[in-house]
């Protein structure tokens, strides 16, 4: 009996000790991340680095986490509080229009760490920026190419001679998107010929001149819904299947106009027009976004606070600068059943999904996929896989500019 109460109190040690060991771990470790407007509310980019600062909280990464929306016009002041204060262990900066201000706090600041997504933060060999920034950039040509080669297929499909794309401001990132996007509608019209060329010979998309087979809009504005619609119809009457929005909060007119459209024309949601998502799964905000192309910041985050919590940042910093995210890591890629349960689940916690709608949104989006052809998804896994393997070259205007051209490139593809 007293041996078995020795053995009872040593466990109990052993788990308390585990306990505390995972408490001390966490403690103290304070992330700030520094967001444009409306913050998290977007339900895009900047809710998906939110994500992974929720996914660093629940996985014990880090203590906490403060979310700070800022301006271009206040970011300098915002990330000078944050590092003056010594807090944060690390200073997530989302938002190319931050660079600037970042890029002089990080000289001021040589102890704090920072992190800068979707843009290189560049400094003088020997700045002090140089060894305590960490840019996070992402492939984003790799999940655009999966989507528009999955828009060419149902056009293919269903007989329709466009797909169409809703960008927001013009920039190299965003040069990726639409390359990629280009390109996977030309891998999918070659599978096509190749695999299924009966179909290929009488399809309106195939005939179409490849020049002119992607409807393709630049907005101007990551803020503006109601220009998102409106690209968005302009390119549904033309005849485009499903739309790709890239074009953050520009995009959820996108989205919205596809839903609107369903509703007021009685289609089925199992049919086209479709909406093509971004950065996130934003499949569950309505019916007919059929796949989204996704950046998953939170994981770049989640990887970001790792190296902090093993005292390596700066070391890897010193090392490469850059940090790429695509296929091969998960840090980009093409929702599916996983991902978009996963992302529902964070949509309850934030109380823009309620716990009830989740089943119901997850099983229609699977009566959604299986309502199209087997063999969309088999080229779909076959595209998914290449990239992995690294047997394709897709454009990267923003990742190899010494390579690619967007000028040449449009030339091509149009």
């Amino acid at each position: 009996m007293k041996k078995f109460l020795y053995v009872m109190l040593l466990l109990t040690f052993v788990l308390i000790a585990g306990v505390s060991s995972a408490q001390t771990q966490a403690e103290g470790i304070k992330v700030a991340l520094v967001v444009t407007p409306p913050g998290k509310s977007d339900l895009g980019w900047n809710f998906v680095h939110w994500l992974g600062c929720e996914r660093a909280k629940d996985s014990g990464l880090v203590q906490e986490y403060a979310e700070v929306v800022s301006t271009e016009t206040t970011v300098l002041s915002d990330l000078t509080l944050l590092a003056q204060s010594k807090e944060y262990d690390l200073i997530i900066v989302c938002g190319w229009e931050f660079l600037d201000a970042l890029q002089v706090v990080a000289n001021n600041f040589p102890d704090q760490n920072f992190i800068m997504t979707d843009v290189v933060a560049e400094f003088g060999e020997d700045e002090p920026g140089k060894f305590n920034t960490l840019s996070i950039l992402f492939q984003q040509e790799q999940p655009s190419a999966l989507v528009g080669a999955l828009a060419a297929l149902l056009a293919v499909h269903y007989d329709y001679p466009h797909v169409g794309i809703v960008l927001g401001v013009e920039g190299p990132v965003l040069y990726e998107f639409e390359m990629g996007y280009k390109w996977g509608v030309n891998w999918a019209v070659n599978w096509v010929k190749e695999h299924h060329p009966d179909l290929a010979a009488q399809s309106k998309f195939i005939n179409t001149p490849e020049k002119e087979r992607v409807l393709w809009t630049y907005t101007g504005t990551w803020s503006d819904p109601a220009k998102g619609r409106e690209a968005t119809e302009i390119q549904i009457r033309q005849g485009a299947v499903a739309v790709y929005a890239v074009a953050g909060s520009t995009g959820l007119g996108v989205l919205s106009y596809i839903d609107d459209h369903h509703k007021e024309q009685n289609i089925p949601f199992t049919d086209p027009p479709f909406a093509i998502g971004v950065d996130i799964a934003q499949d569950w905000m309505n019916p007919y976004i059929i796949a989204s192309a996704m950046k998953r910041a939170d994981v770049a985050v989640v990887e970001a606070v790792k190296l902090i919590r093993a005292g390596t940042f700066k070391e890897r910093v010193t090392e490469d600068n850059i940090l790429w995210m695509n296929f091969a890591n998960q840090g980009t890629w093409m929702s599916d059943e996983q991902t978009l349960d996963e992302f529902m689940q964070y949509m309850v916690r934030l109380g823009s999904l309620k716990e009830e709608e989740r089943t119901k949104i997850l099983e229609q989006w699977k009566e959604l996929r299986a309502a199209q052809p087997s063999w969309v998804w088999e080229a779909i896994d076959e595209l998914r896989e290449a990239i992995i393997n690294g047997t394709v070259d897709i454009p990267r205007p923003f990742g190899d500019p010494e390579k690619w051209h967007i000028e040449e490139l449009r030339a091509q593809y149009g």
